[in-house]
């Protein structure tokens, strides 16, 4: 194992009041019924359009791209208002580093969002590769983001294990050959992690480093 690559919300951060907190202010903002933080976070890890989308009484309404815009101006002014890394975060990312194991976030959250949160709780300086999503580059479960992390440090496939908490973690995994490792206090729980097949879980940061060896 040569590098690991992180999720971001759901997996080293807790981001999902400050998620519910911006999607809620723009829906009201035009007139829509808000949500609960827990109807909010079902919905997070497919990219910003896709979870107003299923906020909205119906899914292609007409002021879904303003809707949109207002959660990234809110958003981008509140990032970390109520977000933290969830327990052990610095110290797993700080035992990789020991281990000479590359350490990487790759999230479908916009790229600006995700350097910003990095740098106000601490973890840019604990990683190796911060990459949200970038106009013109496809959302996970594409594999080419990861490819590209992967080839920046001429590494391989068979060098990744990937850590997420949601559908399109796993389906990255399976279509760019990784490995991948569950983790069960984010969005998807154990039991359906289990329906899936996925075999390596993780119910806290730290359970990571008692199967992850030397860097070889």
């Amino acid at each position: 194992m040569k590098i690991v690559v992180f999720d971001l919300d759901g997996t080293l951060v807790d981001s999902f009041e400050d998620i519910a907190c911006a999607a809620n202010h723009a829906l009201k903002t035009f007139g829509f019924s808000t949500h609960s933080t827990e109807a909010v976070k079902a919905q997070v890890g497919c990219g910003l359009k896709n979870l107003i989308r299923n906020l909205l009484p119906i899914p292609d309404h007409p002021l879904l791209p303003q809707v949109v815009d207002e959660v990234k101006h809110y958003y981008s002014r509140h990032p970390t208002d109520f977000s933290c890394l969830y327990p052990g975060a610095l110290e797993v990312l700080e035992d990789l580093g020991r281990k000479d194991i590359i350490r990487a976030v790759l999230s479908n959250k916009a790229d600006p969002l995700v350097q910003q949160i990095a740098a106000n709780l601490n973890l840019a300086s604990h990683l190796e590769a911060i990459v949200g999503h970038r106009e013109g580059h496809p959302l996970k479960p594409d594999p080419a983001s990861l490819l590209e992390i992967l080839e920046s440090f001429s590494l391989r496939p068979s060098d990744c294990l990937l850590v997420g908490d949601g559908r399109p973690d796993f389906e990255l995994a399976e279509k760019s050959g990784v490995d991948f490792c569950a983790a069960t206090y984010g969005i998807v729980p154990q039991s359906v992690w289990a329906e899936l097949g996925v075999t390596r879980t993780i119910d806290r940061l730290p359970d990571l480093l008692t199967f992850l060896p030397e860097r070889s």
